[in-house]
């Protein structure tokens, strides 16, 4: 119960912050991020102190639907995973979800052909999370699915769960490598909320908090001079360029190994001494990637 306590207040902590911070950003551009994608097609407006975003950018939350009524200039947003439907209408303060009326800072307004609503109203009335990054002033949207396995015993679970989370990357990807056919995972021994993504020469990291993985750092791997030591112990030799805070970490890693075009899946464990020893391989696993567990492995984190 004191751990729960201990998370809702650091998301409202950080829901307060995002909004003050956000509304000292007025007339000025701030950046869009639905749900791990960010939105350059899209922007958000400061209104009054009020973060205005467009009904096209809260259609990309999954799960959501927005209707456009042009009769009554009446938005609905629909929650599919909650089932609850909140009604805003063009000019009016007053919001509707259900049946219960809730006041909105600022109205609803067209603004250059696109409506525009308060984002605020919508994160607190549906299940979303909302959070403000200063450095990219980014406003971070996605939704809560507060998947409980994320926390299990069984790291199998966990780490399947995890790699279903939203992730959310806040600066653009260094690159990307055509016609990519393997993508790598690595763990942290005993770990299921930190791991490593890797495609062909790109290395990218994330941690999971407040129900998505974020990543924290990249990479763009190169050939190693002679004599220095990983960049990263055993995944990362050394790096052209890079972004983000590099994760300090020198132990053993699970590994999976998913050939998604072949539907082939190597997975073990990768020591220390950088040595890989394959539990197993398994064929006919597709487009998602499917965790297995590791005999004698248990959760550490």
């Amino acid at each position: 119960m004191k751990k729960q306590g201990f998370l809702m207040f650091s998301i409202l902590l950080a829901t307060a912050i995002f909004w003050s911070s956000a509304a000292s950003a007025e007339n000025s551009e701030v950046n869009l991020n639905i749900n791990g994608q960010n939105l350059t097609h899209e922007k958000a407006l400061i209104i009054n102190q009020t973060t205005m975003v467009p009904i096209r950018a809260i259609s990309e939350i999954p799960l959501f639907t927005v209707n456009w009524d042009n009769a009554t200039k009446t938005v609905s947003v629909h929650d599919a995973l909650s089932r609850e439907t909140l009604k805003l209408t063009i000019g009016s303060k007053e919001a509707l979800k259900g049946t219960e009326k809730i006041a909105a800072s600022q109205a609803p307004r067209i603004v250059n052909g696109s409506v525009y609503v308060p984002l605020r109203l919508i994160a607190e009335s549906l299940d979303t999370l909302t959070f403000w990054d200063s450095t990219t002033r980014t406003a971070v949207v996605y939704p809560a699915p507060r998947n409980p396995d994320t926390e299990s015993s069984d790291l199998a679970v966990a780490r399947q769960a995890v790699l279903e989370l939203p992730d959310i990357s806040l600066k653009a990807h260094l690159g990307f490598t055509m016609d990519i056919r393997n993508t790598q995972y690595y763990f942290p021994y005993g770990q299921a909320k930190r791991f490593f993504t890797r495609e062909s020469k790109y290395v990218r990291y994330y941690e999971v908090r407040d129900y998505a993985a974020w990543q924290v750092w990249e990479g763009e791997v190169t050939t190693k001079p002679s004599g220095e030591p990983d960049v990263i112990n055993n995944i990362v030799p050394a790096v052209s360029k890079e972004w983000g805070e590099r994760p300090a970490y020198i132990g053993d890693y699970v590994y999976y190994s998913h050939g998604w075009m072949a539907g082939t899946l190597q997975y073990g464990i990768l020591t220390k001494a950088g040595e890989y020893n394959e539990v197993d391989n398994v064929n006919n696993i597709f487009d998602k990637i499917k965790i297995y567990p590791i005999p004698g492995e248990e959760r550490v984190d």
